[in-house]
């Protein structure tokens, strides 16, 4: 499905409806962004798996794991 929008002064895009009620995101989702050649490809980021890293990092500095597999 291709959807058109436009960059704003900030430089901010809007995701359409479509397309955010198709990945399920809303306010607040977190997206990881990368570019290839002429392309811009955005990723939905799963909140949990950042939570479960941040929490791994956490136990590393503190001690509590030695390594993260």
């Amino acid at each position: 499905m291709t959807e058109l929008t436009r960059i704003s002064s900030k430089g901010q895009i809007v995701i359409p409806i479509k397309i955010r009620d198709q990945l399920s995101m809303n306010e607040g989702s977190i997206i990881a962004m990368d570019t290839t050649k002429d392309l811009i490809i955005l990723k939905k980021v799963d909140v949990d798996l950042v939570n479960q890293f941040k929490n791994s990092l956490s136990d590393l500095k503190t001690g509590k794991i030695k390594r993260v597999a």
